[in-house]
């Protein structure tokens, strides 16, 4: 005989599975980013060897076989970096936004059975205002203990995007002022906050869920404890 999932159930199994699927992207790109920065060509000495490449014309510069692995590794440690940030970032966002999404719902009555959220082409999730609730919208939440640590999450995180773009508008013009030169690193750098900011919403996003979902649960055992 199989039972039937409860909703609820699975949609727990939804939330916690963006939230691994963060801390995975998470451990990746930390360890890609220390990788990077561990790799430092004025530590090597590199060995002044020299190759004759069939079919190269006698001349020009010469191809040296350290110096060429010393410098794709390198590019090899920044691209992987690079990408592995972009996954940790988008894996993220995508726990941050399913997880206040589905408390949301839940808030509001609804019974999803799992987190929806979209997809692109290209494998990064299509997050919308509509997807990612900010807490004054769930005015359900502030019987629960968390809920000023929640909004303070929040407002870090909308701080990182925020410095996100103003880089974004400061790097897109064609010339910048010395103050406008520093304004921009310091956006740069508040910027880089923004995957670990939206993971900690996603964390406190995930134990609102369950304070949201307290009365569904007491309510199923109910029914139960009726039939």
């Amino acid at each position: 005989m199989t039972t039937t999932r409860v909703w609820f159930e699975s949609l727990t199994d939804s939330v916690f599975a963006l939230g691994a699927a963060a801390r995975e992207a998470q451990r990746a790109a930390r360890a890609a980013e220390i990788a990077r920065d561990a790799y430092d060509l004025d530590r090597l000495r590199p060995v002044d060897g020299e190759l004759r490449i069939d079919g190269r014309a006698p001349g020009g510069v010469p191809f040296r076989p350290h110096d060429d692995a010393l410098f794709r590794i390198g590019d090899i440690h920044r691209e992987q970096a690079n990408k592995l940030r972009n996954l940790y970032v988008q894996a993220a966002l995508g726990y941050a936004c399913g997880t206040s999404w589905a408390t949301l719902r839940v808030l509001d009555g609804d019974q999803p059975d799992a987190v929806r959220l979209g997809r692109t082409q290209e494998g990064s999730y299509a997050i919308s205002g509509e997807l990612c609730p900010v807490p004054p919208l769930m005015p359900g939440l502030k019987r629960w203990s968390g809920y000023t640590k929640f909004i303070q999450a929040h407002s870090r995180w909308a701080l990182c995007e925020e410095a996100g773009l103003y880089a974004e508008y400061l790097d897109e013009q064609p010339q910048l002022t010395d103050h406008e030169t520093g304004e921009l690193h310091e956006a740069i750098d508040a910027a880089t906050g923004l995957p670990d900011a939206a993971y900690a919403y996603g964390v406190l996003a995930e134990a609102a869920l369950h304070f949201a979902l307290l009365e569904p649960r007491a309510q199923q055992a109910r029914n139960r404890s009726h039939t």
